[in-house]
């Protein structure tokens, strides 16, 4: 019974191919020809046949491609069948759709390129005051002990005890006291001013009714202590011009990061930088640079970039990291997309569009590199179309096909 199942189900099955075939032979007369090698009335005439991989194996029978072993495809009348003429490489619609073949046309257009750096926040160097003692002397009290003290000006830091500073406070308030019209009175006014005293200090001088001992340092100016001098200790002594303490002015901020030889093309005076800080989540701190570093450091081949920002409100911390972005847009060049451009041979090349399936395989020549496009200063004229998608797939057959030829031959 299972027997007869079996011839039953072959029968039927030979049925339907015969009757398959019949309708496709109707329907697409070629199919019979290319099946049964002759031609069909009707029928579009073949021209050859040619092998789609290796375009210069052409026979006038079908076949086996003698390279590749692909199936040869029937070219048939009025069509140009696939290019084996100089480099350019031909794909019928079929191929370059299966391979997602895209295109994007050669224009000039900004180059635009984004840098994203990490720095530190440090305090103004040029907005730095020392605080010295002009004198051998002695600390007799101290009212800063640490660094990050924020001072205003005029605010007492230390009492010094100096036998030079003492002499020359009598002598002035002698001339101030006896002789307050004396020309006497401005050289001692100016001696007091290089030992370290402010005027308002030397005015107080002028009208007090005796002359202390001890002189108190005060700060010159408003800002936070970021340096305290190792001697500075109550019970010290001090030598003359040693430094005190360093006062920073916080007002203003710099951000600086190390920029490497690759990026300085992306980077020039007032490029405006977007900084952020995770201490402010949320927020951008916008401000252009203000000084790039003409000297290299050898060890790390980078150079300092410095950005000036506002810290009135005094978010800013000393020395926390920072990151940032910088967005440099220069004027229009003939640019091509990054994604059309390949690395595979010796020099850069993409795939030009000739239209009809034709593909060009071009040398170019690369300038600055953007963000999604490459500056070109040869190998491309505006208004050429390259691949932007698929053209690795066309380099791999055009390297096959070269590689294939040069063996054939």
């Amino acid at each position: 019974m299972k027997a007869v199942s079996f011839v039953s189900f072959l029968l039927l099955a030979g049925i339907a191919g015969v009757i398959g075939y019949q309708i496709a032979s109707t329907r697409h007369p070629a199919v019979a020809a290319v099946s049964s090698g002759t031609p069909t009335p009707g029928a579009r005439k073949i021209k050859f046949y040619q092998s789609p991989m290796h375009p210069w194996i052409k026979s006038d029978q079908p076949g086996k491609c003698t390279l590749c072993g692909m199936t040869l495809a029937p070219v048939y009348e009025g069509e140009a069948g696939f290019a084996t003429e100089g480099n350019i490489i031909t794909l019928p619609p079929a191929s370059a759709a299966v391979l997602g073949v895209q295109t994007a046309e050669v224009s000039k257009a900004p180059l635009v390129r984004t840098l994203r750096v990490t720095g530190t926040i440090d305090d103004d160097e040029t907005r730095h005051r020392f605080l010295a003692s002009y004198t051998d002397a002695r600390i007799e009290k101290l009212f800063v002990n640490t660094t990050g003290v924020a001072v205003t000006e005029g605010r007492p830091l230390a009492v010094l005890y100096s036998p030079d500073l003492l002499t020359a406070r009598q002598e002035f308030h002698a001339l101030a006291t006896a002789s307050p019209d004396s020309s006497l009175l401005a050289p001692a006014r100016e001696k007091l001013r290089r030992l370290g005293l402010l005027d308002s200090q030397i005015d107080a001088l002028a009208a007090a009714a005796e002359v202390a001992r001890d002189t108190e340092i005060l700060a010159a100016r408003t800002g936070v202590v970021v340096e305290r001098s190792p001697a500075a200790y109550e019970g010290g002594y001090v030598r003359a011009g040693e430094t005190l303490f360093t006062i920073g002015d916080f007002q203003k901020m710099w951000f600086l990061f190390d920029a490497y030889e690759a990026d300085f093309p992306a980077l020039k005076t007032a490029t405006r930088v977007e900084v952020t800080v995770p201490s402010l989540p949320g927020e951008t701190l916008t401000a252009p640079i203000a000084f790039i570093d003409p000297n290299l450091n050898e060890a790390t081949r980078t150079a300092k970039v410095r950005v000036v920002l506002d810290n009135a409100d005094g978010r800013l911390r000393h020395r926390q990291t920072a990151s940032a972005r910088v967005v440099s847009e220069s004027p229009d060049v003939l640019v091509v997309p990054r994604s059309a451009v390949l690395f595979t041979q010796k020099d850069p090349v993409v795939y030009v569009d000739h239209g009809g399936g034709g593909y060009e395989p071009r040398t170019v020549k690369l300038g600055r590199a953007g963000d999604d496009a490459y500056e070109v200063l040869a190998g491309l004229h505006e208004g050429d179309h390259v691949v932007t998608e698929g053209a690795l797939l066309i380099d791999a057959q055009a390297q096959v096909a070269h590689s294939a030829r040069g063996s054939a031959k």
